[in-house]
């Protein structure tokens, strides 16, 4: 294949501004979520040793986990170059297995005015594991169930069934969802505004859903759940 060839088969790979937004939002919830003021024992991150970085170098992540002590970390798409987070202070972030924890496309850039991070290998989050097994469990567990559901809903349901899906999710025992826009059900599934519009018009029709100005009401949550199991 010749460089011409090669380069047109990268630029067939390029993200459209909207998909880069859609993308940011996904990892963003998947990166950077565990944070050391969630765990009883945080004294036992003071003993961790700690790295120093001067504004905008890259923090290599390979099976090591990071907490933010000083400065920010931006988190960028490897590829797309475009910025998906930035970590504060007490943050966590970096590739280990043993936690749960991937930085998967992105890498860790240090901010304008640099990072210092504490560093946890794998001996020390066996340590950390042992000191707050429970609260770890507690934290990834719900993380994990959710990333298979939505794994699975990605896969093999319509846009319909995963929408309904998440109002279910977030209504809970209540009939009303507030405060979030179509935009926003578009990010958190993956799919464009005007894709969640048409499935909402639609679930407005068949008098599953009635939608005011940010507040969607649950008029049938058990044609709802029926539409979320297809």
């Amino acid at each position: 294949m010749n460089k011409r060839a090669k380069r047109t088969g990268r630029e067939k790979h390029l993200l459209t501004e909207r998909l880069k937004s859609l993308a940011a939002s996904s990892l963003a919830r998947k990166i950077g979520c565990l944070r050391a003021e969630d765990f009883p024992s945080s004294s036992f991150f003071d003993s961790l040793p700690t790295l120093s970085f001067s504004p905008h170098r890259i923090i290599r992540c390979n099976d090591q986990l990071y907490l933010v002590k000083r400065g920010l970390v931006e988190v960028w798409h490897m590829q797309q170059d475009f910025l998906v987070k930035k970590l504060t202070v007490g943050t966590f972030f970096g590739d280990m297995p043993l936690l749960g924890q991937t930085m998967l496309v992105t890498r860790a850039v240090s901010g304008e005015a640099g990072a210092m991070v504490s560093v946890m290998d794998v001996d020390a989050a066996r340590r950390w594991l042992e000191a707050d097994s429970i609260k770890l469990v507690e934290k990834l567990g719900p993380r994990l169930v959710n990333a298979d559901e939505q794994h699975y809903r990605a896969m093999f349901q319509n846009a319909d069934s995963r929408v309904a899906a998440l109002l279910l999710g977030l209504a809970g025992e209540g009939t009303t969802v507030e405060g979030l826009t179509q935009a926003g059900i578009g990010e958190t599934l993956g799919a464009y505004r005007e894709t969640v519009a048409n499935m909402l018009n639609a679930m407005k029709r068949e008098r599953l859903i009635d939608v005011g100005r940010m507040k969607i009401t649950l008029l049938d949550k058990r044609g709802l759940r029926e539409l979320s199991e297809m």
